[in-house]
């Protein structure tokens, strides 16, 4: 890092081009962009938004995949005093105007690779909302601007971007997100995580998402660590392999579900060498004991996947395992995802208060090895929402935000992950979270994959299991094939954890929604059966009724 410790990341971008323009800000299909282009990038695209009335504080929804366009974008936003909004970059039309009407957004930029049909109906869309449609590359140009504009100055306080949470549009919340809460976030992952200058960063996680922003490029921008992008899709996992193995990567991250992927789809493991991996974190979605061993074990690895934990109200990143060491694992199989980053603290919160002595936090807090909501203190912690206090009064406690997760600390100080506050299924007064269910019936050979959600439908037995089972099999099955398939799942369930499913629905693929970053959208699926909208579309196929 430059002697002078920066305050804001367009100060960051500044001071890394001043210091070393020529050196390697990353990579992408295989063209190095030095730290001098992407500055360059920064200020031009910066300068033709102040040209074009651009005023301080205006939010900005950035709909651009992964490349360097998003970089220029992004940082671009900001270096003209403005708020990035980024999303997801296939986002519907829909999707697009109301987040950009929520947000209060003035402007739309997205690439020039978007169908012709699709931006024409986005403009004429955009037209009745008062929303200009920029396309990224027309507005970036090539050629710097006439004259050089007076760029406002930016300070730590000042909102960086908004981050939407996962949700339909209606309920999807906007993380405000300052300049000093991304960097001091960075920081804490870089001392928790032992990150150094020397790390070669291979990434294909989204940058419009927090965990492919911070960590994955904010993180080696901050050191002048390489960084090797890749494209946000992960239809061939043998090219993320592959950009691992040949530049010797020591440090990637992916959701659990992408490693499960790589252990499905790679057939003979020992034609990559991953020996140079030092870290393989794992977050974004519940860490499965079995993915980590069986994914080492294939990849000759040992102590390299770290179970991590994050959300994007604390910027992103909250806990890990220190590289290199042995991961916890409890009696029921649950992964512990470490101790807190330097500067957080983690408590978990009672659901109801216990008779004691005095009103002191002691009542309130749990106890270790005792289960409640997760509690995160943290200087990256959110401001809180855009627009939404009703949101805020249930996001904040006595100074920590509380998470919506409900887990444990161990006597250590290790946490483990439980589940969703609003997902934990309770059958028959017994607590499941629906991951426990799930891995049981993802191991079986037929199921592509699966979700465990609570239904209640008025009877006697209250909430009960419900389980959505994704077929793998391309060629029809008979009847007594779905039928044998659906008792392997109720024997799996009843064999591993002693309880009987409600209910067990075999699917078509691609029946379970999940979020861009592949995470099972419980709540959703749930609907989707109440309401009858799974029957209808014909994606349940044993049984039918």
């Amino acid at each position: 890092m430059p002697e002078r410790t920066p305050e804001t990341l367009i100060e960051l971008l500044a001071l890394r081009a001043e210091s070393e323009p020529e050196r390697e800000a990353f990579r992408f299909a295989g063209e190095s962009h030095s730290f001098a282009e992407l500055w360059r990038g920064v200020n031009r695209f910066a300068a033709r938004f102040l040209a074009n009335g651009f005023g301080r504080g205006e939010r900005v929804v950035v709909a651009l995949p992964n490349g360097p366009t998003f970089f220029s974008v992004f940082y671009g936003v900001q270096r003209a005093g403005g708020v990035a909004v980024p999303i997801f970059p296939d986002s519907g039309i829909e999707r697009v105007c109301q987040l950009a009407a929520h947000c209060r957004a003035r402007t739309v930029v997205i690439p020039a690779s978007l169908p012709e049909d699709a931006l024409e109906r986005l403009r004429a869309r955009a037209e009745i909302e008062s929303i200009r449609v920029l396309i990224a590359e027309e507005a970036h140009g090539s050629q710097p601007p006439l004259s050089e504009p007076e760029f406002p100055e930016i300070g730590a306080n000042d909102l960086a971007y908004i981050q939407y949470t996962s949700g339909s549009t209606g309920n999807s919340k906007g993380v405000q997100l300052s300049q000093a809460n991304l960097l001091t976030n960075a920081r804490q992952m870089i001392a928790g995580m032992e990150i150094t200058s020397r790390e070669v960063f291979v990434s294909w996680l989204p940058v419009f998402h927090d965990m492919g922003l911070v960590l994955m490029t904010i993180v080696p921008f901050y050191l002048g660590a390489r960084l090797i992008l890749l494209p946000a899709v992960l239809t061939n996992v043998r090219a993320w392999l592959e950009k691992i193995e040949s530049h010797r990567g020591t440090f990637t991250a992916a959701p659990d579900f992408a490693y499960r992927l790589c252990l499905r789809y790679v057939k003979n493991p020992g034609e990559h060498d991953l020996s140079s991996l030092r870290v393989a974190l794992n977050a974004a979605e519940p860490v499965r004991a079995r993915t980590i061993f069986e994914f080492e074990s294939a990849f000759g690895l040992e102590h390299v996947m770290m179970p991590g934990y994050g959300l994007a109200e604390a910027t992103v990143g909250v806990s890990m395992w220190k590289p290199g060491t042995r991961v916890a694992v409890d009696g029921r199989g649950v992964v512990s995802v470490g101790k807190p980053f330097p500067e957080i603290e983690i408590a978990t919160l009672r659901d109801e208060l216990r008779e004691a002595p005095g009103d002191g936090p002691s009542n309130e807090i749990c106890a270790p090895g005792e289960s409640g909501e997760i509690l995160v203190r943290s200087p990256a912690n959110t401001r809180g929402y855009l627009d939404n206090p009703e949101a805020d009064a249930d996001l904040f406690w006595k100074g920590y935000i509380r998470t919506g997760d409900v887990g444990r600390l161990d006597a250590d100080g290790n946490l483990y992950i439980d589940g969703r506050k609003k997902t934990i299924i309770i059958q028959a007064g017994r607590n499941i979270a629906p991951r426990e269910i799930e891995e049981v019936v993802d191991a079986l050979p037929f199921v592509r994959y699966s979700a465990a959600v609570g239904i209640d439908r008025g009877g006697l037995e209250g909430e009960q299991a419900y389980v959505f089972v994704e077929l793998r099999e391309k060629t029809p099955p008979t009847q007594e094939d779905w039928a044998q398939w659906s008792i392997g799942v109720v024997r799996a369930i009843r064999d591993h954890l002693g309880l009987r499913p409600g209910r067990v629905y075999l699917t078509a693929p691609r029946t379970i929604p999940l979020t861009h970053n592949g995470k099972i959208r419980h709540a959703e699926l749930a609907r989707l059966f109440r309401d009858g909208s799974l029957r209808e579309r014909g994606q349940l196929l044993f049984p039918k009724w």
